[in-house]
């Protein structure tokens, strides 16, 4: 295991922390205090619906986990793992400079891309450290015809 193995599983597993201890348990259990505490618009939406988002949210965040706990195995998760949370943030974002919502927004979009980009390099450097990536994505088929 080279040393940014290690980095990458820490950094995931508190990133899976924070999306389940500090957004899907509030948005399960208190809905609309979480939206009051940041000041986040209700937008009519049901807090039923905002409890579903919090368990989806629940069970995307356990799919990092084995690509933070093992590249080699499951190379797509954790590739999978930094896109996805770059594209939150960059929704995040989005709602901000382009629809007009809220700057309420803006600490989820900077989180989420700034720990996707720290992610991505942890996930760069460990594979530059490895040839394991070579192992785990077979461009072809070495088998020779029978």
């Amino acid at each position: 295991m080279n040393k940014y193995a290690r980095w990458l599983s820490v950094a995931v597993a508190v990133g899976v922390a924070i999306n389940i201890l500090g957004m899907s348990l509030p948005f399960i259990f208190a809905p609309q205090w979480y939206l009051d505490f940041f000041g986040l618009p209700g937008g009519g939406g049901s807090l039923v619906w905002m409890r579903q988002a919090g368990l989806l949210l629940t069970f995307i965040s356990l799919l990092y986990l084995p690509g933070g706990f093992d590249p080699n195995r499951y190379y797509w998760n954790a590739v999978f793992g930094v896109v996805a949370r770059m594209a939150i943030g960059l929704y995040w974002l989005w709602l901000v400079y382009f629809r007009g919502e809220t700057g309420s927004f803006l600490q989820f979009g900077f989180l989420d891309c700034g720990y996707a980009v720290f992610n991505g390099v942890l996930l760069v450097l460990f594979f530059s450290e490895s040839d394991s990536v070579a192992k785990a994505v077979p461009l072809q088929d070495n088998k020779s015809p029978q």
